[in-house]
């Protein structure tokens, strides 16, 4: 663990390589997409230079590189000429500091990135226009710690857990406008209608804010054994009953009455689900729609506004998330009260960022995937590498003990 202790640190037997693996992206499409090994830059006087110790791969990160430079987030960008490297779900660590920034910043710092960053009213996304995070070194300037976009991280939580803390900010602020609890009804019925990377997060809220009784339906085995697998225990521990519903072999009915969920989470881009889903909403019910679509021709959905008015239903969607969600996500994180782990499903080194990049379009894998750009790993699902199918932050550190130097 001698290895581990210096790279974590930034210590003893740890040096900052020359050069930095670096996905760039050239145009629009995977093919354009490629690795190369870049100089390490001297970090200028208001500059840092960071080590990215892993970093979440999102279907985001798939919509910009299928899209390239006609992506709403990089109109205007010539990518073969000026490419891009993207990733946004970042867990760094400071390993230079730029003598402007002495007195603030320290070598061995971790920090997330708030992606979406704005200067002067234009966004400049991390991850997009700004280059992110699939590389294993680059330079933080003024545009993202200036702002306040460069977020400190607990030093206890692993690599993992903290890149994550970006996509569980979304999770976090999509119950800004959900009940005055912020959550799901305590004590009540929530029904979760899929159970993807995303998904597992959701209920896992769920089952953290006291719902009595949760419902998750799914049409895929290898969800629905990633729920149990994940979530199950705590769902236990907590005393929050917990129903997974197979869709391809029995009927919702079973396990839930029409005005029967106080809470229903789409959780999937279905129009014609979320509107079947309507007539289980009990009164003074709130729908939370949380799946992006492929297109808006195929999100239209048919309701009764006098169902809704006597129902006293609330609707609420959210995309993204602000910097204080991010800073939720992040103290909840170090204090136990989320494990982001648990919706790991897959890991891999730097090298396999464009395999992952394609599978999490595709859908192979239960859960997110994480890549760890410091060490060379092929995709390798989490059942392989640990006895009960769980990431944990001690596989993590097992994982790169082997990996590192």
């Amino acid at each position: 663990m001698a290895c581990l202790d210096d790279y974590r640190n930034v210590t003893g037997s740890y040096r900052i390589p020359r050069t930095s693996r670096t996905w760039n992206l050239y145009g629009a499409g995977l093919e354009n997409l490629t690795l190369e090994a870049m100089p390490v830059p001297e970090p200028a006087d208001d500059q840092l230079l960071a080590r990215i110790d892993a970093v979440g791969i999102c279907a985001s990160d798939w919509k910009m590189i299928s899209q390239g430079a006609g992506h709403a987030r990089m109109r205007g960008r010539d990518l073969a000429a000026e490419p891009t490297v993207p990733g946004h779900e970042v867990s760094m660590t400071v390993v230079k500091v730029g003598k402007d920034l002495a007195d603030t910043y320290h070598v061995g710092e971790r920090y997330a990135v708030q992606a979406e960053i704005y200067i002067d009213g234009r966004n400049i996304a991390y991850g997009y226009k700004l280059r992110g995070a699939d590389q294993q070194v680059q330079t933080i300037g003024p545009e993202i710690y200036g702002g306040g976009y460069l977020l400190p991280i607990d030093p206890a939580l692993g690599y993992a857990q903290a890149a994550l803390a970006e996509p569980w900010a979304c999770v976090y602020h999509a119950y800004t406008h959900h009940r005055e609890t912020q959550s799901v009804k305590p004590g009540g019925t929530a029904w979760y209608v899929g159970a993807g990377p995303l998904g597992l997060m959701h209920i896992e809220k769920g089952i953290q804010d006291g719902a009595a009784r949760i419902i998750v339906s799914e049409i895929k085995a290898d969800r629905i054994e990633k729920v149990r697998r994940s979530l199950s225990p705590l769902a236990e521990e907590k005393g929050v009953e917990l129903a997974i519903v197979d869709l391809t072999k029995e009927s919702i009915d079973k396990y839930l009455a029409k005005g029967g969920a106080d809470d229903i989470l789409i959780l999937a881009p279905v129009a014609k689900a979320a509107e079947a889903a309507l007539e289980y909403l009990a009164k003074n019910g709130y729908l939370n729609m949380f799946a992006g679509f492929e297109s808006r021709e195929e999100a239209w959905m048919r309701f009764n506004l006098n169902d809704m008015h006597y129902g006293q239903w609330t609707f609420v969607a959210t995309s993204g998330s602000p910097i204080c969600a991010l800073r939720r996500a992040l103290d909840a994180a170090a204090a136990g009260k989320i494990d982001p782990n648990n919706s790991v499903a897959c890991i891999g080194g730097i090298d396999a960022i464009k395999d992952a990049v394609h599978h999490t379009h595709e859908g192979t894998y239960p859960g997110r995937i994480v890549v760890y750009p410091q060490i060379e790993m092929p995709l390798t699902p989490v059942e392989d590498l640990t006895p009960d199918g769980r990431w944990t932050k001690q596989a993590e550190q097992s994982l790169l003990s082997q990996h590192l130097g």
